[in-house]
């Protein structure tokens, strides 16, 4: 599923480079987590739980790739794609935690972020498990 956010990511690139350089680099990962946050709202307004429960799972498991991600901030040595000129590929998160004095702490944010990502599947989940239940008492209390 993690291919399939490869181009929302890269396309928040190129939607926030209007902002400049530190939102454009930046907006890969805002889009990569905005698409299934928006997507929830969307069905949240529309009562479908289930709707709210998948795509709210997809925006925390996008924690894991983008603490993979943010965790080699340092090191430098996943492969990185990009959208038009390959000479200047930029690390995100070398970049984002450089200006932000934050460089030292990547591998301590990034397995905060993944530890965030798994907490909020296994809630969903729990959720959507704990509506069913609910629902299921519900149904069973009015037919008696």
């Amino acid at each position: 599923m993690d291919g399939v956010f490869v181009p929302i990511h890269e396309g928040g690139h190129l939607l926030f480079r209007f902002f400049g350089e530190f939102l454009s680099i930046a907006g890969g990962t805002f889009l990569q987590l905005g698409a299934p946050f928006a997507l929830a709202v969307y069905f949240f307004f529309q009562r479908q739980a289930q709707g709210v429960a998948f795509c709210l799972f997809f925006l925390f498991e996008q924690f894991l790739p983008i603490a993979t991600y943010m965790a080699d901030a340092r090191a430098q040595e996943l492969p990185l794609l990009t959208i038009g000129d390959g000479d200047y590929v930029i690390h995100d998160w070398n970049y984002l935690f450089s200006k932000l004095g934050m460089l030292q702490h990547d591998i301590q944010i990034a397995a905060t972020v993944r530890f965030a990502g798994w907490c909020g599947m296994v809630a969903v989940v729990g959720w959507l498990i704990w509506r069913g239940t609910r629902s299921r008492s519900n149904d069973s209390a009015g037919s008696h």
